[in-house]
C-alpha cells in the first residue's frame, strides 16, 4: 500500500473516533437537521494546508445519529425547514448533556496530565488552560 494510503486511512481512523462526540457538541448548540450537522463538521476537517480531506457523508452521520437516539443522547423531530422541505431536527436531551459533561471532565483531566502534557506537546499543541 502506498504512503499516501496509509496516511489517509490512519487519518480517518483518528478523525472518526472524534467525530461522534464533535456531532454531540454541535447538537446542544442548537436544534440542526442532519445536513446542517455535516456543514458543521466540515469545518472541523476542513484541511486546506495538507492534501487530505475527511468528507462527513450521510452515510456515515446518519447511522451516528440514529445510535445516539437509541441510547437517548438526542432526540430528533420532523419539522418544515426554510425551504419548505419535511426535516429533522436533532436536539440534545439530559443523558447526553451528562454525556458531554462527563467529556469536559475527562479533557480537563487531560489537560493537568503530564503525560499527556507531553504527549499534545510532542503533537505540536500547547494547552493553554488548566482545569482546576
Amino acid at each position: 500500500m502506498a504512503d499516501k494510503e496509509i496516511d489517509d486511512k490512519l487519518i480517518k481512523h483518528y478523525s472518526n473516533g472524534l467525530v461522534r462526540n464533535i456531532v454531540l457538541w454541535i447538537i446542544s448548540k442548537e436544534k440542526i437537521h442532519g445536513y446542517g450537522i455535516m456543514k458543521r463538521l466540515d469545518e472541523f476537517f476542513d484541511f486546506r494546508d495538507i492534501d487530505f480531506e475527511i468528507k462527513n457523508k450521510s452515510s456515515k452521520i446518519y447511522p451516528i445519529l440514529r445510535e445516539m437516539e437509541d441510547n437517548l443522547l438526542i432526540v430528533g423531530e420532523w419539522d418544515i425547514n426554510e425551504n419548505n422541505k419535511r426535516v429533522k431536527y436533532y436536539s440534545i436531551t439530559d443523558n447526553g448533556l451528562l454525556i458531554l459533561d462527563k467529556l469536559r471532565c475527562f479533557i480537563g483531566l487531560m489537560s493537568n496530565n503530564p503525560a499527556w502534557i507531553d504527549f499534545y506537546s510532542d503533537m505540536g499543541v500547547e494547552i493553554n488552560e488548566k482545569c482546576n
